[in-house]
């Protein structure tokens, strides 16, 4: 399965970089699965970024989703932080 990560903000800085192409040895379901499956092939940043991601949104495609919406082969995933306005 291919899919394509995009970071912002402070998860560009923590992982080292903006956007990245994975290609996973089997089908991923949600984009809380990508990042339990990472977690546990890489550890390090992914276990924090899995345990902590209640405090980031996520994107399938551009459009704002929850960590359990379906993805598929060839979606792009967005991780941010919340944005706020003043």
């Amino acid at each position: 399965m291919n899919l394509k990560l995009l970071f912002f903000a402070n998860l560009r800085e923590q992982f080292g970089f903006s956007q990245k192409e994975f290609t996973l040895s089997k089908e991923v379901r949600t984009p809380e699965e990508f990042l339990l499956i990472m977690s546990k092939q890489i550890g390090g940043e992914w276990i924090k970024l899995f345990e902590d991601k209640i405090l980031y949104k996520v994107a399938i495609n551009q459009d704002l989703s929850s960590w359990k919406d379906p993805i598929f082969e060839g979606d792009e995933l967005a991780i941010f932080p919340p944005i706020t306005g003043g």
